[in-house]
């Protein structure tokens, strides 16, 4: 599949993983989330879009080899310790774990769980099925065997056209959703994007658009500084439902109440669709920062979306109003279904694994 007109980078932005390779700069950057301060905060941090501190971003670093995972857990334990003069004085130091070293213990534990996974279910990582092995589930693929009315062998061997059509505007970030638009753009310009947005964007192409979730994988592993194989396609199964989440399909997230939540004034998803820029930060003005179908044909105009495709037909239409809102920003809510609700589902819960041993749920994909 070719794919013209993908995005250009917008005026003023910068990325939020400047990444440089390199063992040494690696664990460079461990210290610096330690001595900032930013390993204690990144329970409360994590969920962020814009900024580079808001999470570790150390996926690439441990994805290349760079850096292990025993050695941040190592760094950490010193932290606590109070045995180095690595983050002396920072917040944390010496009194133990933290929510939010524990937090970081955790995101590791779940990315060596993920390489466990491959190691158990082996070939079954890329199947369409997943490690659930359904088969029952009914995808859309671009270079479908059946027919769309039947279900039959299309003997013609010919694309679904409006599922080719649709992967093409999920691929440019001009769906119509902000949310999934900012990341699919951001992703495709600095090779990163962030869990929260990841989340959200297999969730879209699974669960909203019912298209075959290895289109997603394949993509990110073409795009992402911090691919890797197993960490990549485990969690896209994840969020698809066939792999490892007990909910399984159940858990939809719905990307207008999730950008609320973490990106209440839209600053990340103007950030990356700079189209939008022209809009205020409240009221159905944000509204149409996160779905432009929403807005007046006059402000459609204004801001020279007259006629936009993505503008004007977005692949899916998200019910969601402000006075069916829950919660603020960094709040949480449930999924309610494809194409509409008043949740959006959280990630893959609130858990901890920390130093004592104590696990609840898991964690998050990145």
């Amino acid at each position: 599949m070719q794919i013209p007109d993908m995005p250009s980078w917008p005026q003023g932005v910068h990325s939020a993983h400047p990444f440089t390779g390199g063992s040494a700069t690696g664990h460079d950057r461990v210290k610096h989330l330690i001595t900032s301060g930013s390993m204690s905060a990144y329970k409360d941090t994590r969920n962020g879009l814009l900024g580079e501190d808001f999470s570790t971003k150390l996926s690439a670093w441990l994805a290349l080899g760079c850096i292990t995972a025993r050695q941040v857990h190592f760094y950490l334990l010193d932290f606590e310790d109070g045995r180095t003069d690595i983050g002396k004085g920072a917040q944390g130091y010496g009194k133990g774990e933290n929510k939010g070293t524990a937090a970081v213990r955790f995101e590791l534990l779940w990315r060596d769980y993920m390489r466990l996974c491959t190691r158990k279910f082996g070939p079954r990582l890329f199947r369409v099925e997943g490690f659930r092995a359904d088969e029952n589930a009914k995808w859309k693929y671009v270079s479908s065997p059946f027919s769309k009315s039947t279900d039959k062998k299309n003997t013609g061997g010919k694309n679904d056209g409006d599922t080719e059509r649709a992967v093409l505007r999920f691929l440019q970030g001009r769906t119509g959703t902000g949310l999934i638009d900012a990341s699919q753009r951001e992703v495709f310009l600095t090779g990163y994007t962030s869990n929260r947005a990841r989340q959200n964007v297999a969730s879209y192409l699974a669960k909203h658009l019912g298209i075959d979730w290895r289109i997603g994988a394949e993509w990110y592993e073409a795009t992402l500084v911090d691919y890797d194989v197993s960490s990549n396609w485990g969690n896209w199964q994840y969020v698809a439902g066939v792999g490892n989440d007990p909910r399984g399909e159940q858990r939809v997230f719905n990307p207008v109440k999730q950008a609320l939540d973490y990106d209440g004034k839209g600053e990340y998803v103007k950030a990356w669709v700079p189209e939008l820029r022209g809009l205020g930060d409240s009221g159905e003005e944000l509204m149409g920062v996160f779905q432009a179908w929403r807005l007046s044909e006059g402000q459609k105009q204004n801001l020279g979306l007259e006629g936009v495709e993505w503008a004007e037909k977005p692949l899916v239409r998200i019910n969601f109003s402000l006075n069916r809102r829950g919660g603020g920003n960094g709040g949480r809510g449930r999924g309610r279904g494809r194409g509409g609700g008043g949740g959006g589902g959280g990630g893959r819960g609130r858990g901890n694994y920390g130093r004592s041993g104590n696990m609840e749920k898991a964690g998050y994909m990145g």
